[in-house]
């Protein structure tokens, strides 16, 4: 009888035990088959090219009149990328006086355009969104976890740009603000999820597509975060460049970026972080300055 009431309960104890180790699992220990996908390809000639940009608007708050959009059209017109990530934008508050502002941008600059709501504010939508000279195939938005900080969210959309055997998906995100990083990392963490199709999404095939992750990441370099990113994308970098991109009238810190996935290979032709200048002054237009990166495909 004791036997049995010993066997008993070690067999309940382990029932427990692996209960609690299941509870502890956060998803990406159990990964799913990946089957099919974007096959593997090297190009040696016609590579596939983009130029593409990542830009913090501030909501258009650095312009002297919020419905005065002609200091950020000039710029969005020097970026002159075929695609734009953007972040900090309004759709509808009162406080940019019911404007729909990424509608506004695209259409000055005749350029497609998908938003991502972020949360509900002031009577209306604030989030991030991506303007694209070319068509936008699909747009999903995938919410980030936040904890009790504000909500975060990135953006995905496929973009049909020519030249590329499979439409690249480009992330479009901006993370927490909050000096402690701890839910930054959980959000970079989260997107690697994403990237790989170990998070949902309405994309198939996600962890073979192309995929370039770009946004407003609060975070430097040497931060956690971003070391986080790098497990699955490198960097877009260039010797020499500055990559200092806030505040936009003397810039200080690095925290707008730019990644590609670690699955195709990019050469980097130019990056710039246009400075204010007798040109003209970026300053005018957003507290952020963009960060705008010409890449030529080389494997998909």
């Amino acid at each position: 009888m004791k036997k049995t009431v010993i066997f008993t309960m070690m067999a309940l104890g382990s029932l427990i035990a692996n209960a609690q180790a299941s509870d502890k699992l956060a998803g990406n220990e159990i990964l799913a088959v990946q089957k099919g996908g974007v096959p593997d390809k090297v190009y040696t000639q016609d590579k596939p090219h983009l130029k593409i940009a990542t830009y913090n608007i501030g909501k258009n708050e650095a312009s002297s009149a919020v419905s005065d959009f002609t200091a950020l059209n000039s710029a969005i017109k020097r970026i002159d990328a075929d695609i734009i990530a953007i972040q900090e934008v309004d759709n509808k508050t009162q406080r940019s006086q019911k404007l729909d502002q990424l509608k506004k941008i695209a259409d000055a600059n005749k350029m497609h355009y998908a938003f991502g709501k972020a949360l509900d504010f002031d009577g209306g939508e604030y989030g991030v969104g991506l303007l694209s000279k070319y068509k936008i195939l699909h747009s999903q938005v995938v919410k980030l976890p936040s904890g009790d900080a504000e909500q975060r969210v990135t953006l995905l959309a496929q973009v049909e740009v020519p030249g590329f055997d499979s439409a690249p998906i480009i992330m479009v995100t901006h993370l927490d603000w909050q000096k402690d990083p701890a839910i930054r990392t959980e959000q970079a963490r989260y997107l690697l999820d994403l990237s790989i199709g170990d998070a949902a999404s309405d994309f198939k095939d996600m962890a073979s597509s192309i995929k370039i992750l770009a946004g407003d990441f609060n975070s430097t370099q040497d931060e956690q975060p971003l070391k986080e990113i790098r497990y699955f994308f490198n960097e877009v970098a260039k010797d020499g460049a500055d990559t200092r991109s806030w505040p936009a009238v003397n810039p200080a810190i690095d925290i707008d970026h730019i990644f590609t996935f670690k699955g195709q290979k990019w050469n980097v032709k130019n990056l710039d972080i246009p400075h204010n200048s007798p040109e003209f002054t970026w300053s005018t237009a957003s507290d952020h300055l963009p960060v705008i990166a010409e890449l030529e495909l080389s494997e998909q």
